[in-house]
């Protein structure tokens, strides 16, 4: 294993701890401004794991080696959106053939809604320019019914919006690809 290959494992570890980090500081800020009164002075509800109950067992509908699906998450009320972006199919678009491996590291997202407890899955999505070593889906975000996901090292040349994506003369420029219910 090279030294780059070390520190970039060590990095994707801290930046995962980072993002957790955030979150339960994230979930501790909100449930102190639900606790607030109009005129009361802030009160932090206290939380119970013990009274937990796991919901659900998540995997992706085309699981692979090193996938690593679940390096990115986004959740908005019953709908949970997940990265994969070691993911290796060529499919394009929503809900592509997810058996062609032939993109190593072109990255998918998964969308999962739950409905009376029971989550399942409703598209598989890969960038409308499907490229070996993008990582689609390194980064996701859902909200105000839009999904966003991003590929930090996709190739494309283009510039603004809906460019050419077929010229993938600039190495690792990164996309943003947007996704909204019809």
């Amino acid at each position: 294993m090279l030294a780059t290959d070390r520190f970039s494992i060590l990095s994707e570890g801290l930046g995962r701890v980072v993002r957790l980090l955030t979150l339960a500081l994230l979930t501790l800020a909100t449930m102190t401004l639900l606790s607030c009164g109009s005129d009361e002075a802030p009160q932090t509800v206290p939380q119970t794991f013990a009274e937990l109950k796991q919901q659900g067992h998540l995997k992706a509908s085309n699981t692979g080696a090193a996938d690593w699906f679940g390096n990115s998450l986004a959740v908005a009320g019953d709908t949970l959106v997940v990265g994969a972006r070691r993911e290796n199919s060529a499919a394009t678009g929503i809900d592509g053939n997810q058996a062609d491996n032939s993109a190593p590291d072109s990255g998918a997202a998964y969308v999962f809604t739950r409905t009376n407890g029971v989550w399942s899955q409703q598209a598989y999505l890969k960038a409308s320019n499907t490229g070996a070593g993008d990582w689609f889906g390194a980064s996701v975000v859902l909200a105000d019914n839009m999904l966003v996901v991003g590929a930090t090292q996709q190739d494309s040349a283009a510039m603004g919006i809906d460019g050419n994506q077929a010229d993938n003369s600039v190495p690792d420029s990164g996309a943003v690809y947007v996704f909204q219910p019809q």
